[in-house]
């Protein structure tokens, strides 16, 4: 072989990977350009997902009325017979009704009591408290002023039913949750 087909045969070896690699650059550029986007989206996902964790709702939210009181006596007093008892004795005494309502930062009670004195009820008497859970022991804390309240609270009946235990007085009031009907989806 002369010198020039030598030279000729490296010149056509070059223009042919020059012109291979130019057919494969757009393919390159493609797969560099996806693959750069996925390790983007991947990465976003992952810092997004790393972010604060969303803690479901305390079991004590929402709208709850009283099933029973227990003092510190042990007396069991189941408020609709209760109820029931005095409707029967005085009509007007329907109005007598108990309630809770929870939400993220307070809680409210709402009494309504029979006047001894007249026929019907006593103006609504309601309280409201802040409330957290102390992490060291559990109860919670449902705090009015200066007056802090520790209850050891539980849950039962697929947490459709509340169970609060004074740790001062050892009271006990049990609650069942308001239960709102949703119309069916047409």
């Amino acid at each position: 072989m002369s010198p020039r087909n030598k030279k000729s045969d490296s010149i056509l070896l070059i223009k042919t990977e020059l012109i291979n690699l130019d057919v494969d650059k757009p393919h390159q550029m493609k797969h560099y350009l996806f693959s750069k986007a996925f390790i983007l989206i991947v990465s976003f996902s992952l810092i997004v997902s790393c972010g604060k964790e969303e803690i479901p709702p305390d079991k004590l939210i929402g709208e709850w009325t009283v099933y029973s009181i227990t003092d510190e006596t042990s007396e069991m007093i189941i408020w609709e017979e209760l109820k029931t008892s005095l409707v029967g004795l005085i009509p007007e005494y329907s109005c007598l009704d108990f309630t809770a309502t929870a939400t993220e930062q307070i809680v409210s009670t709402r009494y309504v009591f029979v006047d001894v004195n007249a026929r019907g009820c006593l103006s609504p008497t309601i309280a409201a408290y802040t409330w957290q859970i102390d992490p060291e022991t559990g109860f919670y804390q449902f705090t009015q002023g200066t007056n802090v309240i520790n209850y050891l609270i539980s849950f039962s009946n697929n947490d459709n039913r509340m169970t609060w235990n004074d740790q001062t007085s050892g009271a006990i009031t049990v609650w069942d949750r308001v239960i709102t009907e949703t119309a069916p989806a047409e």
